[in-house]
C-alpha cells in the first residue's frame, strides 16, 4: 500500500469537501475519471493516470485536469456520480443540485472560439478536453445541501440538508417526491441502499434514521404527492453494558489504531514502502474494547452519535456493495471512556441496534466508504473471525476516515485495521472515495490538497450485479435475487453473544466489539 499527497492547484488553495470517482468511465487512455468539488465553488474533473502512465513519466503529476464546471454560486459540499451512467450531481451552500452531462465534442467544435463553447475555458492556448453542461437543475431547498446519494438505477436523489430535512428528487423530471423533515437538526449525511429498498440519514441531532421505500421502481408510475419512502428505523441510544467508567473523552491515548500500527503509518506527502496486505493483516492491532459481558439495565442507556457540537460539516454513511452492512459516521462508544466509532448494521436487523462497533479513532469519524467490489477471500490456517460467518469465499473493504486518519477493514480480518493512514493533512478530512476494482483511493481535506493510496490487492476482484437492471434508466447489470439471510450471517447475534461472554469475561478480543440487542 503506498499513498502520497499530491501537490497541485486542486480549487485555488481552498477546501476540497467532497471527491467521486465514474465508475462507467472508459478512455482509450484508461485510468480513472473523478470530481472534486471545492469552496472556490466550482466542480473540477480529473483521471487519475494508470501505474504504467506513472512510471512512465513519474516527474508528470498523477493526475491531468479535464474540466472545471463552474455553475454554482457558493461553495460545492458534494459530488456523486451516477451508478448507471457518467451523469453526475453535485450541490452545495448555494441549495441547488446541479445534474452534469457530458457533451462529445468534435473536431469542429474544438477548433471553435471560447465564447461558443460553454464550459470550456482557454488559459494560454489551454482548451479543457472535456465539456460538459447542465442536464437539469434541481430547486426546492432553500439552505445548504451537505450530502447527495443517487439510487442505484439512477433515477432518483436523495439530498440532506442543513434546513433539517431530506429530499426524494425525481431525477429524470427534475421535481421533489417528498421532503423527509423527522429530523430536528442538520442532516450532513445520505447513503442509498445499493439493492434500492433503503435509504438513511444521519444527522447532528445524533440520530440515523433508515427509511423503506415503497412507491413503484419506475419513476412514471409514480403520481405528485405520492409518499414514496416511510420511516423504519431510527436509532438513537442503545442500552449501556456494563458499569461506566468516565474519562477524558478527547484522551488521543484511546487511538487503538495508531498505537498498534507498525511499518504502516504514514507522513505527508512521503510514499510508503510496498506493505503486503497479509503482512498487514497479520499485524492488524485489534480494537481494544472487552467484550461486553455485564448485563444492560433498563433505565441506562449510551447515545450512540456525538451531538451538534461536532465540529464537522458531514457525517456521511455508507452500505456495503451487496447490500448487507450499513457503516455510521460519527459514532461515540462509552465503555472504559467515550471512543470515537463507527458502528456497522447488518441490513435484516436494521432495527435492533448496532451488530459490529469499529472504535479506537483518535478523533470523529466523519465519512465512510465501502470498495464498489467484492474480492476473492484470502485463505488463512489462522484467520480471524469474519464479519460475516456464511460468507467465507469472498471480503469486502471499508475505508473509515476520521478528522485525522483513514483506517481501512477488511471484512475478513477481524475488526484490526489492516491499513492507517495519518499526518497527511493540516486540516480535517472531509471525504473519500474508491476507484471500481478498489486498487486506489482519493481522500479530499479542508487543507486545499487531496492524496492518493495505490493498494495491492492480493486476491481477484469480484463485481456485484447491479440491481434493478430491468428498470428503465439503468443499462448494466443483472438482479441477484439469491441473498443469504443476515441475521444466520452477521458476525454476532443475541445468542451468540450470551454464550461467549461467561467464557471471555475481562478478555480482549480479536474481534469488533459485540453490542447487546435490545
Amino acid at each position: 500500500m503506498r499513498v502520497k499527497t499530491v501537490q497541485i492547484n486542486w480549487h485555488d488553495k481552498l477546501p476540497i469537501f467532497s471527491v467521486d470517482f465514474d465508475h462507467n468511465y472508459a478512455n482509450s487512455s484508461g485510468g480513472w475519471r473523478f470530481a472534486t468539488g471545492g469552496g472556490d465553488n466550482n466542480v473540477r474533473l480529473w483521471r487519475l493516470r494508470t501505474p504504467s502512465e506513472r512510471e512512465r513519466e513519474p516527474k508528470q503529476p498523477a493526475v491531468e485536469f479535464l474540466a472545471s464546471l463552474n455553475r454554482h454560486t457558493a461553495p460545492v459540499n458534494v459530488v456523486r456520480f451516477s451508478p448507471c451512467s457518467s451523469k453526475l450531481a453535485s450541490a452545495g451552500d448555494d441549495g441547488v443540485i446541479i445534474i452534469w452531462r457530458q457533451q462529445q465534442t468534435t473536431e469542429e467544435t474544438s477548433r471553435a472560439p471560447p465564447a461558443t463553447m460553454e464550459g470550456v475555458h482557454e488559459d494560454d492556448g489551454f482548451v479543457e478536453p472535456e465539456v460538459w453542461r447542465p442536464a437539469a437543475m434541481l430547486r426546492g431547498s432553500l439552505a445548504d445541501i451537505c450530502d447527495l446519494a443517487w439510487s442505484p438505477d439512477g433515477n432518483f436523489l436523495v439530498s440532506a440538508s442543513v434546513d433539517n430535512t431530506a429530499r426524494i428528487w425525481d431525477a429524470r423530471e427534475a421535481r421533489c417526491l417528498q421532503v423527509l423533515a423527522d429530523h430536528s437538526h442538520y442532516v450532513q449525511g445520505v447513503v442509498w441502499d445499493p439493492l434500492g429498498e433503503f435509504i438513511a440519514t444521519q444527522s447532528s441531532d445524533r440520530s440515523l434514521r433508515v427509511y423503506r421505500w415503497v412507491a413503484p421502481r419506475d419513476p412514471r408510475e409514480i403520481k405528485s404527492g405520492t409518499e414514496v419512502v416511510s420511516l423504519f428505523a431510527s436509532h438513537y441510544s442503545m442500552p449501556l453494558a456494563g458499569p461506566e467508567q468516565k474519562g477524558d473523552e478527547d484522551k488521543e491515548e484511546e487511538n487503538a489504531l495508531a498505537d498498534g500500527m507498525e511499518g504502516v503509518e504514514l507522513q505527508s506527502t512521503e510514499v510508503l514502502d510496498d506493505v503486503p496486505m497479509e503482512e498487514a493483516a497479520a499485524s492488524a492491532l485489534p480494537v481494544t474494547a472487552d467484550i461486553v459481558t455485564a448485563p444492560t439495565t433498563a433505565n441506562r442507556s449510551q447515545r450512540l452519535f456525538h451531538d451538534d457540537n461536532l465540529a464537522s460539516f458531514f457525517r456521511r454513511p455508507s452500505i456495503s456493495p451487496d447490500g448487507r452492512l450499513l457503516a455510521a459516521a460519527a459514532g461515540v462508544q462509552r465503555d472504559r471512556s467515550a471512543r470515537n466509532t463507527s458502528y456497522i448494521w447488518a441490513r435484516d436487523a436494521l432495527q435492533a441496534p448496532p451488530v459490529l462497533s469499529l472504535a479506537g479513532h483518535a478523533k470523529p469519524v466523519v465519512a465512510t466508504r465501502w470498495a464498489p467490489c467484492r474480492f476473492a477471500a484470502i485463505k488463512h490456517t489462522d484467520a480471524p473471525t469474519a464479519w460475516l460467518a456464511d460468507d467465507t469465499d469472498t471480503r469486502m473493504m471499508l475505508a473509515v476516515a476520521s478528522q485525522s486518519s483513514v483506517a481501512i477493514y477488511d471484512t475478513s480480518m477481524g475488526a484490526g485495521a489492516i491499513g492507517l493512514m495519518s499526518g497527511l493533512h493540516y486540516a480535517a478530512i472531509t471525504d473519500l472515495a474508491w476507484t471500481r476494482d478498489g486498487s486506489h483511493m482519493i481522500l479530499t481535506s479542508i487543507d486545499g490538497f487531496a492524496s492518493i493510496v495505490s493498494i495491492d490487492q492480493p486476491s481477484a476482484t469480484i463485481d456485484i450485479p447491479t440491481p434493478l437492471a430491468d428498470v428503465p434508466g439503468c443499462t448494466s447489470g443483472t438482479t441477484d435475487h439469491n441473498r443469504e439471510s443476515l441475521s444466520d450471517g452477521a458476525m454476532s447475534t443475541q445468542t451468540q453473544h450470551h454464550a461467549t461472554s461467561a467464557n471471555n469475561k475481562g478478555r480482549k478480543r480479536l474481534a469488533p466489539t459485540l453490542i447487546s440487542q435490545l
